[in-house]
């Protein structure tokens, strides 16, 4: 048996002996060349960066927004037909108390597509202006009023740098504006405004953006073709400037990442269809507003932060016309003056990270 197993492992030693030899490299024979130009440059291959859409200590982007706005009340006067009579009646002048102009406002946005280099954000924003005139039934602009004026809209935004240094910004809108109450009550073919901005800009580092563009807007009340500056600079932890001029400019005070205060103005408005008004046919009201106002804006718990903004309402146009869009040498149907009351706006809102 000692015999065999002996027999047995000179066998495999002798077997294994010339296995290892052909595995071992012979030292004599000639290296296999390397392609080196397969392995190129290793400089010649950076990875390109671009440049980000916000500066430091930026005021939250509200990706789900749920609040109120109300005005105090306050008087107005309007000038136009009075009645629903058919009978030719003149011009004259009525002026009532408006006891409640407020109402919910929704807004939802979201990134569909972010990358390094091109973002594009989707948004709906649901506003809802609830109306009470006194005795308005004396007036058949303040009967049509009564009904509450609403805005449905949805938004696309992209932000599409170039480099680290230039970036374009895109945004179009198409809003709902009228006294509809349900869907039967819509006429997307009058009620419709469409609006839309174009910029292009440069960012110096993470403390300052900014940019030139041109704008087709409603926010005065009717169509304007304008120019725009974007700008959004951080001068310190503390203060920065928040702007899309001649829209909205906000002085920032931030207090840590955790609150900020805003100081500055916001225009508002579009064109709001009001069906037929009395015998006088169609109208639009053009409804556009200045607002001076100081925001607070402060985190609850993680991404749940609270606004609060407190200012007044001044009255930039309100008046009733038989078109959406101005044309030559029209006039209002229906001329208001309205005063100036104090307003607020309280808001629970879902930030971006």
């Amino acid at each position: 048996m000692k015999k065999h197993f002996i027999f047995i492992l000179m066998l495999i030693t002798g077997l294994a002996v010339p296995f290892v030899r052909a595995q071992t490299p012979d030292s004599t024979s000639a290296p296999a060349e390397e392609n080196f130009d397969d392995f190129g440059d290793a400089d010649d291959k950076q990875v390109r960066t671009y440049c980000t859409q916000k500066v430091l200590y930026l005021s939250p982007t509200k990706l789900i927004s749920i609040g109120y706005e109300g005005q105090a009340p306050f008087n107005l006067t309007t000038t136009g037909p009075w009645t629903v009579s058919q009978v030719s009646e003149p011009i004259r002048t009525l002026t009532q108390e408006v006891n409640r102009f407020a109402g919910l406002r929704l807004a939802f946005n979201t990134p569909v597509i972010s990358r390094s280099n091109f973002i594009l954000n989707l948004g709906l924003t649901y506003w809802n202006t609830g109306v009470r005139v006194a005795n308005a039934e004396n007036s058949i602009f303040s009967q049509a009023l009564n009904r509450g004026l609403r805005s449905t809209g949805i938004n696309a935004t992209v932000f599409k740098p170039l480099d680290n240094k230039r970036f374009l910004i895109f945004q179009a809108s198409a809003d709902v504006n009228g006294t509809y109450r349900n869907f039967n009550d819509l006429n997307l073919g009058k009620a419709t405004t469409y609006s839309g901005t174009a910029i292009y800009g440069w960012k110096r580092d993470d403390n300052f953006m900014w940019g030139l563009g041109v704008t087709r807007t409603y926010r005065a009340g009717q169509v304007l073709h304008i120019p725009v500056i974007f700008y959004n600079r951080t001068f310190n932890p503390k203060w920065g400037v928040e702007a899309i001029f001649p829209a909205r400019v906000n002085l920032r005070r931030s207090f840590g990442t955790s609150g900020l205060l805003m100081l500055g103005y916001e225009i508002e408005g579009n064109a709001y269809y009001l069906g037929p008004v009395g015998f006088e046919g169609d109208q639009y009201l053009r409804r556009g507003e200045l607002k001076p106002r100081i925001t607070f804006e402060r985190q609850i718990s993680g991404f749940v932060w609270l606004s609060a903004q407190v200012g007044m309402r001044y009255n930039w146009r309100f008046d009733a016309f038989r078109t959406q869009n101005p044309v030559n040498d029209e006039k209002p149907v229906f001329e208001n003056r309205l005063g100036n009351p104090l307003y607020f706006n309280v808001s629970l809102n879902l930030v971006s990270p």
